[in-house]
């Protein structure tokens, strides 16, 4: 190698490595999503916010109720830990669009707010896929 490139290399390989990673570790966490009474619920996200750490997971809730979180991807878990949890929908119905999909019923509008919400779940130091959140459905 020519003399003059080898501090440059050098120096290419000390910043390519960096200082490591900022992320936390996570582990798979998911569940589903229910109604008191067990309906699925069938539409919104749902996100985990660490109450250790202040970082959020979130995931998509699919018809059947499931879903599976991710923090820094869509599907790499939570870090382990308490956890505050909310659930967004959004769901317009103005009687001019003519929905092929059964939404289900919405949830109380109380548990869109971290203030709000009374919702808090535990995700293990080994990770846990079969969360259960239960909801009550809007008034």
């Amino acid at each position: 190698m020519n003399d003059r490139l080898m501090p440059v290399s050098i120096l290419l390989c000390v910043l390519g490595a960096g200082c490591g990673s900022d992320q936390l570790p996570t582990v798979p966490a998911g569940g589903k999503v229910v109604i008191a009474g067990g309906e699925p619920v069938r539409l919104g996200t749902i996100e985990f916010e660490s109450v250790e750490h202040g970082i959020t997971a979130s995931g998509r809730i699919q018809q059947d109720g499931s879903f599976t979180l991710g923090t820094y991807g869509s599907s790499d878990g939570a870090v382990p830990g308490e956890h505050r949890v909310i659930i967004l929908q959004m769901v317009i119905n103005d009687g001019r669009v003519d929905h092929t999909l059964d939404h289900g019923k919405p949830v109380d509008p109380r548990y869109a707010n971290y203030g709000t919400s009374s919702l808090t779940a535990t995700v293990s130091e080994t990770g846990d896929t079969g969360l259960r959140i239960e909801v009550q459905a809007a008034k």
